[in-house]
């Protein structure tokens, strides 16, 4: 009874402890559209999210974590 509990505890201290991370992105001087067609171009290319973040940094964007 004693490991179940600890168990339980357990993975409910992790599901709290995880959350998702959203990245803001900034550019100088950029439109809504050419956002979305920078960052359509490097989902495209790259297969995960911290490639696709490295991508739009080539692109000039400053890329800020937004915890929430």
């Amino acid at each position: 009874m004693r490991a179940a509990g600890f168990l339980v505890g357990s993975t409910l201290f992790l599901m709290g402890c995880s959350q998702a991370i959203d990245y803001t992105y900034s550019k100088k001087n950029f439109t809504n559209s050419t956002f979305e067609a920078d960052l359509s171009a490097c989902r495209r290319a790259q297969p995960d999210d911290a490639m696709v973040r490295d991508c739009m940094k080539t692109k000039g964007y400053k890329i800020n974590p937004d915890l929430r």
